[in-house]
């Protein structure tokens, strides 16, 4: 079965879009598996802006910015009833193939894991492709509030423009799978791609 990582933007936390990702994502019949991963959005902001009045260390702030990401994901719980949590990387969902989405919180990454600089550099975009890559995923799809036309051989240029963190060049060449970005407004693309 089909196993999907879709990271779903914490820039979308005001948009309208937002609740018809998620019905179209958790709402549905499935013959696949999506993992949803949850940006950190204004969340994780607060944690920059804090960071620079009280000049702690990066490797409290990539906790605190993990932290972000769940509350995120309890957030989006508060919008779609129909979500299920998952809280580790040992996911039960992958061993008995059974279809459906599940919303993953990235519990495990508080303690240290290798391919995860504790830094700005692996913020959620980072942590998508890595949770993509460690699941052997089939496709990584990565919702934004802007438009991304995406070319892996002009990653330095994503970076540059802020499309994605510096850590995704980092882990980009371990991923086999599709890397497709959508736009918040491009929620009817997401059946064409889990179809394709």
């Amino acid at each position: 079965m089909p196993v999907i990582v879709l990271k779903l933007g914490g820039s979308l936390m005001h948009s309208k879009e937002l609740v018809v990702w998620l019905e179209n994502i958790f709402s549905r019949t499935r013959d696949n598996i999506i993992i949803v991963v949850p940006g950190g959005g204004e969340f994780a902001e607060n944690i920059r802006e804090t960071q620079r009045q009280l000049n702690f260390n990066n490797k409290i702030a990539h906790k605190m910015a993990l932290l972000a990401m769940c509350q995120y994901g309890y957030f989006l719980t508060g919008i779609n009833a129909d979500i299920k949590i998952l809280k580790n990387t040992k996911m039960p969902c992958l061993d008995k193939n059974i279809g459906g989405s599940f919303l993953w919180l990235p519990d495990d990454l508080l303690e240290n894991i290798s391919e995860i600089t504790g830094n700005w550099d692996f913020s959620s975009d980072s942590i998508s492709l890595w949770l993509a890559t460690y699941l052997t995923a089939d496709k990584l799809v990565i919702v934004k509030s802007k438009k991304i036309i995406y070319n892996q051989s002009r990653i330095k240029n994503h970076i540059v423009n802020e499309d994605v963190d510096k850590g995704f060049k980092k882990n980009i060449n371990k991923y086999k799978g599709e890397i497709f970005f959508l736009e918040k407004t491009e929620h009817c693309q997401l059946e064409n791609i889990l179809s394709e």
